[in-house]
């Protein structure tokens, strides 16, 4: 079976005007949609591996929850 193309999205944080300090946004993204679409900062450490084909045309990575994950 071939290997599926992956990316490395990450949690990010940007810079809130209404409340003047940096947000946690829901979803994780590639360091280039950060970088360039979010003008986010980038949560090193955050960072995973996703399929290519899960992300939006913005590099957006949402996990849907299915309700079948493991509990902790």
């Amino acid at each position: 079976m071939p290997h599926a193309e992956t990316v490395t999205v990450y949690s990010f944080q940007v810079y809130d005007v209404d409340t003047k300090d940096m947000r946690l946004l829901p979803f994780k993204a590639t360091r280039q949609a950060i970088v360039h679409h979010h003008h986010g900062l980038v949560l090193e450490g955050t960072g995973h591996e996703v399929p290519a084909h899960a992300l939006d045309e913005q590099g957006r990575y949402r996990r849907l929850a299915t309700g079948w994950g493991e509990l902790g």
